[in-house]
Parts: C-alpha cells; sequence; structure tokens
C-alpha cells in the first residue's frame, strides 16, 4: 500500500474515534433533560441549628422514601433537597451531636417545604472548634489522625469509639484476626465460649448504638367526678406510669413497645407490642399483640365484681394490610382475634375489607364491610387506635341482671361513598359524602350511678335489644391555617329498634338508656387541633353532640352541654432532662367514655349513662 494512501485512511479512523465519544456525549447530555422534564420533583429546604440557636455546618440531612438523597448544610446550617415525588422520612446526623428529629413528609411536583432542625451536642464532647484544632490533619496516613472527612461519614460518631479503634497493637490483639507466632502460652487463646461471649456483646452494643430509638415516659395521675356532683372529684386519685419505645427498621417500618401499670385497690397493667411499615410500601400493614389484665384487693369495695372473679384478663392479636394495586387502586382488610376470660362460650373474630379507587383528578369513590364483635368492657382492656398514651383498665363492671352471663355485641356495618382531596402538598384537605348502613345485635348499654352516685368506679351493662340505622354523612376535614387542623362531621339517620327481655329492666333504674322504637337522629362531631410553634403549644378539643343526647326538658344552651367533650393541652417545658430529650406537661378533661376512632356500633357512646368526668395529668418525657 502507498505512504499516501496509508495517511487517508489513518486520519478517517482518527476522525471516526474521535466522533463517536462526541455523539456518546450528546447521548448523555439530552438523557438527562427527558428525565427532567418527565419527573419534576420537589425542594425541601431549612435551617439546622444546635439547641443554643446556632447553626450548624456539615450535618447530613438524608431522605429516605422513593429514593435515597443526602445533603450536607453549609457555613450557615442551611440544607437543600431536590426529590423526586413520594413520601419520605428526614433525619439528621453529626458528629459530635444528637438529633431525635424523624418527620414524615410527602413530596409533590414542583412542591417546596420548609423544616428546621435542632440538635444537641452529645455530653462530654468538646466544643467543635478545639476538636477540629486538635485532630484536623491533611495526611490521612499519619497513625493517630482522623481519615479524610470523606471517609469519617462511614465511621462511628464516638470519640471514645476512634481512640478504642487506634490503639496500639499488642501480643493480646491483632486486627487482621491472624493468630501471632510470639504467643507462646495457649492459656491466652479465646475458647469458643470466649468467643461466643463476645460476638453477643457486639452484636448487642452494634444494636442499642445504632438504633435510633425514640419513644416517652409518662408518669400521670387521673381522678373523675359524677356529673351531678360538680367538678370535685369523687374518687381518690390514681397514679399511673406509662413507657413506650420504638425504632425503625431499615427503611421499610417501624417497631413499638408501650406499657402502663396502676396501683392500688385495683391494680391493672397492659403491654402491646406492634410493627407498621411505611406508607410508601406496596404493602403498608400494621400487626400487634396486646394483653391487659385487672386485679381487686379483697378491701376494694368500690367495685364489687363477683366471687368468683378477683381478675379479668384480655388478649388480642390484629393485623391490617394497605395494598395499593396500582395507582389510584388500593385495598385495605385486616382481621382481629380477641380472648375474653369473663366472656365463655363465644367467639370473637373481627374482620374487616375496603376498597379506595380514584375516578378523576384527586377524587376518590370508597366502600367498605365490616363485622365487629364487641364484650362489654371491651374499651377498659383494647389498646386506643392511635399512638397515644393507653391507660390500663380505670373501672370494674358486672351485669345489670344478678346473674345473668355477659353477652357480646355483633355489628355489620356497610359504607359506600365519594371523597374529594382539595389541599396543597404538607397541608391536606378533603371533602367526603358517604352512605352508611348498620345493624347491631344485643346492643350493649352502659349504666352509671345506679346504686350509688358517687360510685363512679363501677358501672352495670345490659342488652336493651338490637338496632338497625341507616343513613348519611358530610365530612370537611383539613388545614384551615398551617397551624389549625379542624373536622366536621355531620350525619342524619333512621332507626329503628327491636326489644329484649332486658329491656324492661333497664327502664326501671334508667329510662333513658331504652330508646323509641323509631328514631331519627341527628349527630355533629367536631375536633379542632392547634400548634403554637413559638411556644411549643398543642391543643385538641373535640365535641360530640346528638339529638339522643337531649333531653326533653332542656333547651338553649343545657341542651349543648349534654353533649360529650375532650379537651386536652400540651405545654413543652424548658427542661431537657436527656440529651436530645423534651420534658411535656400534659392535662386532659374529657367526659368521652369511648374513643370514637373505635371500630363499634353508633350506640355505644348514646347509650352511655351518666358519664364521669375524667380529670388527666401529669408529665410527659419524649426522647
Amino acid at each position: 500500500m502507498s505512504r499516501p494512501v496509508a495517511v487517508v485512511l489513518v486520519a478517517a479512523g482518527v476522525v471516526a474515534i474521535s466522533a463517536m465519544p462526541a455523539r456518546a456525549q450528546r447521548v448523555r447530555d439530552t438523557r438527562p433533560v427527558a428525565v427532567q422534564a418527565s419527573v419534576r420533583g420537589g425542594v425541601v429546604t431549612g435551617v439546622v441549628r444546635d439547641d443554643r440557636g446556632q447553626s450548624v455546618a456539615g450535618v447530613a440531612v438524608t431522605a429516605i422514601g422513593t429514593t435515597q438523597a443526602q445533603a450536607r448544610t453549609d457555613a450557615t446550617g442551611v440544607f437543600r433537597l431536590t426529590l423526586v415525588p413520594g413520601d419520605y422520612v428526614l433525619r439528621a446526623a453529626h458528629d459530635g451531636y444528637v438529633s431525635p428529629y424523624r418527620e414524615l413528609v410527602r413530596i409533590g411536583v414542583s412542591a417546596r417545604l420548609e423544616r428546621n432542625i435542632t440538635m444537641t451536642k452529645r455530653p462530654g464532647m468538646p466544643e467543635r472548634t478545639v476538636l477540629l484544632a486538635s485532630l484536623a490533619s491533611t495526611n490521612s496516613s499519619e497513625p493517630g489522625m482522623l481519615p479524610d472527612p470523606s471517609v469519617t461519614a462511614k465511621v462511628n460518631d464516638s470519640l471514645q469509639a476512634w481512640y478504642l479503634r487506634h490503639l496500639p497493637r499488642t501480643i493480646l490483639r491483632d486486627e487482621s484476626g491472624a493468630g501471632s507466632t510470639e504467643r507462646t502460652d495457649f492459656r491466652y487463646l479465646p475458647s469458643f465460649l470466649d468467643w461466643v461471649v463476645a460476638e453477643s456483646a457486639q452484636a448487642a452494643t452494634s444494636f442499642f448504638s445504632d438504633t435510633h430509638f425514640s419513644g416517652q415516659v409518662n408518669v400521670l395521675t387521673t381522678a373523675a367526678s359524677s356529673s351531678s356532683q360538680g367538678w370535685l372529684p369523687d374518687q381518690q386519685s390514681r397514679g399511673i406510669a406509662y413507657l413506650a419505645v420504638g425504632a425503625p427498621v431499615g427503611v421499610h417500618g417501624d417497631w413499638r413497645l408501650r406499657g402502663a401499670i396502676s396501683t392500688g385497690g385495683l391494680a391493672s397493667w397492659v403491654v402491646l407490642g406492634e410493627y407498621e411499615a411505611r406508607d410508601v410500601q406496596t404493602h403498608a400493614f400494621h400487626v400487634g399483640m396486646s394483653y391487659g389484665a385487672q386485679r381487686t384487693a379483697d378491701n376494694f369495695g368500690t367495685a364489687i365484681l363477683r366471687t368468683s372473679e378477683r381478675g379479668r384478663t384480655v388478649g388480642s392479636v390484629y393485623g391490617r394490610d394497605r395494598w395499593r394495586l396500582r395507582p389510584g387502586l388500593e385495598i385495605d382488610y385486616g382481621l382481629r382475634l380477641d380472648r375474653y376470660d369473663y366472656v365463655a362460650g363465644e367467639d370473637f373474630v373481627s374482620p374487616r375489607v375496603g376498597v379506595r379507587l380514584g375516578v378523576a383528578p384527586r377524587t376518590f369513590v370508597t366502600g367498605s364491610a365490616s363485622h365487629v364483635v364487641v364484650a362489654p368492657g371491651a374499651d377498659e382492656f383494647l389498646p386506643p387506635p392511635t399512638s397515644g398514651p393507653w391507660l390500663p383498665p380505670e373501672r370494674t363492671f358486672d351485669s345489670l341482671v344478678p346473674g345473668a352471663p355477659f353477652r357480646s355485641e355483633r355489628v355489620q356495618r356497610y359504607e359506600a361513598g365519594v371523597e374529594h382531596d382539595f389541599g396543597v402538598i404538607g397541608q391536606p384537605r378533603v371533602i367526603g359524602l358517604r352512605w352508611f348502613h348498620e345493624s347491631s345485635r344485643d346492643q350493649l348499654a352502659t349504666m352509671f350511678g345506679i346504686n350509688d352516685v358517687g360510685a363512679i368506679g363501677h358501672y352495670y351493662v345490659a342488652t336493651p335489644g338490637s338496632a338497625s340505622l341507616e343513613g348519611w354523612a358530610l365530612r370537611v376535614a383539613g388545614y384551615v391555617t398551617p397551624r389549625i387542623r379542624t373536622s366536621v362531621d355531620y350525619s342524619i339517620s333512621r332507626t329503628r329498634w327491636e326489644f329484649g327481655p332486658e329491656a324492661i329492666n333497664i327502664a326501671r333504674v334508667m329510662s333513658s338508656a331504652v330508646r323509641p322504637e323509631r328514631e331519627r337522629l341527628h349527630d355533629l362531631t367536631s375536633t379542632v387541633e392547634a400548634f403554637v410553634a413559638e411556644t411549643e403549644t398543642r391543643v385538641m378539643v373535640a365535641y360530640r353532640m346528638n339529638s339522643a343526647f337531649m333531653k326533653p326538658e332542656t333547651d338553649g344552651l343545657a341542651s349543648l352541654m349534654s353533649g360529650r367533650f375532650d379537651v386536652q393541652l400540651r405545654q413543652a417545658l424548658p427542661i431537657q432532662p436527656i440529651s436530645g430529650g423534651r420534658i411535656e406537661f400534659m392535662v386532659s378533661i374529657s367526659n368521652l367514655f369511648r374513643d370514637p376512632r373505635n371500630s363499634g356500633s353508633f350506640f355505644d357512646e348514646l347509650l352511655t349513662v351518666r358519664t364521669p368526668r375524667r380529670v388527666l395529668g401529669g408529665v410527659q418525657v419524649r426522647f
């Protein structure tokens, strides 16, 4: 081949090879543009400060959820995270600092959220300026010096642990794990038992040091007063100790343990263990087990139980799942199994199933069916539907008809409705309309103050008969302002009763517990929750008004006071008992006998007569 031809071929090859990276570069440059055009994420910004109000630089703020992202604060403590739409858990971490901050946020398309974080300096750690001056180095290979900052994020943030890892090597310590040839005394060689103990201790230490525990300790006092004796307590105050602890399981969910105990003539305790998957999971399931016990002393005269009963126990196992088949289609189903030792010969199986289907932008059609079995006194033993304080059984109960066995209440409920979400990200608002039908067999009635008005720690139960109702309900809920959230539920229904043999006994001692055979009921339930960030004050007010509560001889303002209310106040105190913790003072006044969020009959609260007022107060330590 002649030289001119070879030169031409070499030049053509050089041009072709040089063109390939350019073409590949053009492909790489245009691909992110297409992704950004299809998924417009949101932004989370904020400032990280310490407990003295000074900004903290270099804090790793992590978002775990649909994707994982991390950002570090600049010199002024400001961070910025750009995330694709979805649900995330925000956390913050830094050497020498403790942060209990964990918050679930929902990121929408082009949404902008602001979250400010407070961190606390770990006790015993030197000031950050001294630490940097004494340990900073640019030569990472020099013994005794910290590695490069990009690597220290993977190292334990404990200064003592760092010193232990850099102790001088001795004849009994070899980081490589291989035995030294200088070891001639076999008595120093670790046995299998030593290895098991060491590995167990290391695993336990790693579990407690690497797990982000959170929880609360409550020291509470409760008292009660009957509605006819004014606001002074009719019952001796009782002390209650409540403990809750939990931790995340990676990015999948969280586990929790809750327990409470009270002492005195009526000693009782409850315990609950549960696991809840994150809402971003396809299967957001929730499982748990609970156990409650109640014991009475021989000299406890206020509550007179049956001679064969000095205590009662209740066990429960439950599970539910929200299955997101595809965007806009969700199915939730669950099952609850209960055991009451004071109710014999009956099964307590409560299934439920529901569906939620998107039919238009932010508009959904819902439907559900459930069968609930409720035992007398179930609300004394079963845990509340939320993660709030769970009080041990406070009262005792017995059948109104002497010698009559306890019977369970069985409720079948069907619902269908439509709801529309018109809020913004972080401040949801919803309006919904639903139709419901409910039938209750052996409906329970709860009656206080039959023998003695002051005996508010003991009540009687009976069954007036079976009831069915059908009606419509309207619900409006959401944020009125960024600090105030409210909900209003109004329903109108028609009822029909089939009275049983115990209705006559009920009418003799408490006629208001027996409703008319046919009746139209109007029910209005409203709640208001407010949070003042400057003073860390939380206020919650709930009120339920129903035409069945109103007495014919009352009118005007007096008729409103015959409803049910619950007022709660939580105030953070400027005291930090433990590092990263918070102490709050809480007080609650309520005459609601049952939690309205519990699944049960519509009549359960309506047929609770002469409900005493309960005052609950104490100190709550969060960590």
